[in-house]
Order: structure tokens, then sequence, then C-alpha cells
């Protein structure tokens, strides 16, 4: 393999492009894999299968990193000829370090998103599409992470010419291949749960909120496209370490914006305490505001007589003291008497109160109920054979 390029600058660089691309975006990945694990303590919430598999690529995600930082210093982002004879053998290994950590990365962030879906939708029928697709990543998978190792047969070959080795595999047709379908099964990903989000019996806002939170997903996706696109317009020739840098970039930045988004639905108390830091506690009649989706509703409060704990709505089938009116005295038309059970069918009726009346009979008895708006009580009632 020839080093000899003409008419290149060597002074030439692109190195500080990729310490940042592979530091900065692993840092964001670290620290919401850590702010996913503090929302799981703080809702005292065990860990669950997608925990465990966001934690695992995120050590993928480290080797990716590690890879990058030892190849950067050895000639990626320069041009090969600043690094003497050794630089293409140090191309190809970092190549092939890096091919294998980001699948491991793309595969088990994949998975761990659909573990969250069947956790969140299991009581619908989300899990048939859900095993479509996690057959789809895993033959994925095992199909690049194959390529990968069986690019040269034997492996070494891919980076050591002195071993006599079959490499019928080209690489940039072999990356190529593999990001259509990762895009195709992202892309899926993304939109897989918004038909189940609607079918929430939840507000139009809170559906919105969840929605968008789902498709911050996207930048996935574009980091993708923008993969492809390096791959497509990437030079041949035999100048590697300076031709994979924007691939080397871009495939850094979608594992670990695939890690961030993977965590993104699950970082709600994070946000809740921001808001709460910021904006101080929350106004109890939210319903106007779009973003009152993500703030947890007030516990009602205790009634403080015995009146209204009578009047308060059927909250509990099970419980005794929501049942309004079943033992005590009630006014009707034809006086007042105590309702008692009779073997005769039962019907619901809901009356309204009028505040006159409810006032004229707190004057006469001090046991009385006084309201300050009309209630609607709900009381059962007996027909009698004779109609009365």
């Amino acid at each position: 393999m020839s080093h000899s390029t003409p008419f290149v600058d060597l002074s030439q660089t692109h190195q500080p492009n990729l310490y940042a691309s592979s530091t900065i975006p692993f840092s964001i990945a670290f620290l919401c894999v850590g702010l996913r694990f503090w929302c799981r303590w703080k809702k005292t919430a065990g860990l669950w299968l997608d925990d465990w598999l966001i934690l695992l690529s995120l050590g993928c995600g480290a080797g990716l990193t590690a890879s990058l930082l030892w190849w950067i210093p050895r000639g990626l982002g320069r041009h090969i000829q600043t690094f003497g004879p050794n630089a293409t053998e140090e191309a190809y290994i970092g190549l092939f370090s890096c091919e294998l950590t980001y699948t491991g990365v793309i595969v088990l962030v994949k998975f761990s998103i659909l573990a969250l879906y069947w956790r969140i939708f299991n009581k619908t029928n989300i899990k048939i599409p859900i095993s479509i697709l996690a057959t789809a990543v895993c033959m994925w998978g095992i199909a690049v992470f194959l390529l990968t190792l069986l690019q040269c047969i034997p492996t070494r070959g891919l980076w050591d010419h002195s071993v006599d080795a079959s490499c019928n595999v080209d690489s940039q047709k072999f990356l190529f291949a593999i990001s259509i379908p990762n895009i195709l099964i992202d892309v899926t990903l993304l939109i897989l749960p918004t038909p189940y989000i609607m079918k929430l019996n939840i507000s139009s806002g809170h559906k919105q909120a969840i929605i968008s939170m789902f498709f911050l997903g996207g930048f996935v996706c574009i980091a993708s496209i923008m993969r492809l696109v390096s791959v497509m317009r990437q030079s041949t020739d035999a100048d590697v370490s300076w031709n994979w840098v924007n691939q080397a970039i871009w495939a850094t930045v979608e594992a670990d914006l695939a890690i961030v988004s993977a965590c993104l639905p699950t970082l709600r108390p994070v946000w809740l305490a921001v808001r709460r830091k910021l904006f101080g506690s929350q106004p109890s009649n939210t319903s106007a505001d779009p973003s009152s989706a993500w703030v947890t509703p007030p516990k009602r409060s205790q009634a403080s007589s015995w009146a209204t704990r009578m009047l308060k709505s059927n909250l509990d089938d099970n419980s005794e003291d929501t049942k309004p009116f079943s033992t005590i005295f009630g006014h009707t038309g034809e006086g007042s008497h105590r309702y008692t059970k009779f073997d005769q069918p039962r019907t619901k009726t809901t009356v309204a109160i009028p505040l006159s009346t409810v006032k004229k009979r707190a004057t006469d008895d001090k046991q009385g109920i006084t309201v300050d708006s009309a209630w609607n009580v709900e009381y059962n009632h007996y027909s009698h054979s004779n109609g009365s």
C-alpha cells in the first residue's frame, strides 16, 4: 500500500475536533445515566432490565471513547505520512476496536429502549411490534459483529499485512450497508410509542409533553444520517487516518446521543426538581398550562367536618365513609325519615341541593350544613310496589 499522496499540507489537523467529539458527548451520556439511576433511587423504585442494558451500553461507550483517545495521538485526524510506516497498522487497529464498541453501544441502547417500552406499555398490544423490532435489532447486531470479525480471515490480517489473510469485505460498502437498516430501526423506534401515548386517558397537553420527550431521540437519527453521508463522501485513497475523520466524529456522537435519548424519558424527577428550584412550588391549578403534564398533582386535603365527609364524592368504593347518605337522615318532600335497607330494587338519583334550602336548614339546626356552592348529592332510594 503506497503512502505517497502528493500536494498535501502535513500541518493540517482535525484532532481538536476529534478530542471534543469523543469526550463532551460521552460526558453528557455519563451524566444522564447517573441521573437516571438517581431518579430510580429517588422514587424508591428498583432497577429493571432497561436500566441494566443502558448501563452496559455506557460501558461500551466508554470503550469507544477509549479507542478514539488511543487512536488520535497515533494518527487519526492527521495525514498518514506524518506518522511513519506504522500509522496504517495502527489506523486499522483503531478502526476495528471502534467498530466493535460502536456496535455494542447501538445494539444495547436499542434493546434498552425496547425494554422501556415494554415496561411502560405492558398492558397494550405493543408487545408484538417490540418483539419484531427486538428480532431485527438482534439480527442486525449479529450481522455487524460477524462482518467486523470476518473482514479478514484470520482477523489479524486486517491490520497486519505480513499475515497471509483473505480480505474480501469492502470496508466502505460494509459501513454503507449497515447504516441503512440502522437508520430505519431508529425511525421505527422513534414513532413506535406515539399511537399508544395518544390512547392514554390523559390531557392533550400531557400527551404532547410525553411525545416531545420521546421525539428528542430524533437527534440520533440525524447523527446516523450524517454518518451515512460521511461514509458516502469518504475518499478511498491510502490516507485513511485523514479520510475517516468525519465518520469517526459522527459515529461517536451518534452512540453517545443514543444513550442520552434512551435516558431522557426516565428523567422526569430531575425536571421537577430543577423546576421547583428555579420557579418555586407549582400552583395547585395547572390545568390551563400545557407544562402541567409534568407537575405532580397535589394531594387532596382531608375533610374537616362530618358534613363534608358525608358529602364528598365516592373516591373509594370499598370505604364506608365514602357512601354518602347511606345511614343518615335525609330530607324529601314527604318529610324526614331514616333510610333503611329494603328488599325492593334500588336506583341511584342525583339531586342538587339549593343553597337557600341548605342555609335555611342551617339556621334551624345547629348541626346543619353551610356550603358556599351547590352540591350534587348522589343517594340510593328504593322503589316500592305501590309506586311511592
